[in-house]
């Protein structure tokens, strides 16, 4: 079991729910929606110590879903750090705390959505996908890649 699977189970034993909202909410972690440009989902930000998950307004249900379990995985794995200051200021690669935020997605999702009663050995991208209502490539990167 990897570090990002073994976090993601060890916070639903902690808080009893694979839900991100639940689990945000327990955490303290406050969810607001807002208009954003088309091509922002949501984003993580903290003031004065609080951790807030900014959502698109224009996400439908699952999208909104998806998008909230990313960013819980960033508060989740990466604590507070800024990765625009460390993308302007640094040579750190940021696409490495994305794909580990999707992936901290796709766990915590397929867990939310089967109840964790799917047999993993025989279940496909594609299952997933259509379970999670993840894009494959997430799926494929969290579990295959």
């Amino acid at each position: 079991m990897n570090k990002i699977e073994h976090s993601v189970k060890q916070l639903i034993k902690k808080y009893g729910s694979a839900d991100p909202f639940y689990i945000c909410e327990k955490m303290g972690i406050i969810t607001v929606d807002r208009d954003l440009p088309e091509h922002i989902n949501g984003f993580t930000v903290t003031m004065e110590e609080i951790p807030f998950i900014i959502l698109n307004t224009a996400l439908n249900y699952f999208n909104r879903r998806i998008t909230a379990a990313h960013e819980l995985g960033h508060i989740i794995l990466h604590g507070t750090t800024n990765t625009v200051q460390l993308s302007l200021n640094t040579s750190f690669c940021i696409s490495k705390f994305e794909k580990e935020a999707d992936c901290f997605a796709a766990h915590l999702l397929l867990a939310f959505e089967s109840d964790e009663t799917i047999g993993m050995e025989s279940i496909t991208a594609e299952d997933i996908s259509k379970l999670t209502h993840m894009p494959k490539s997430m799926i494929e990167n969290a579990f295959f890649g």
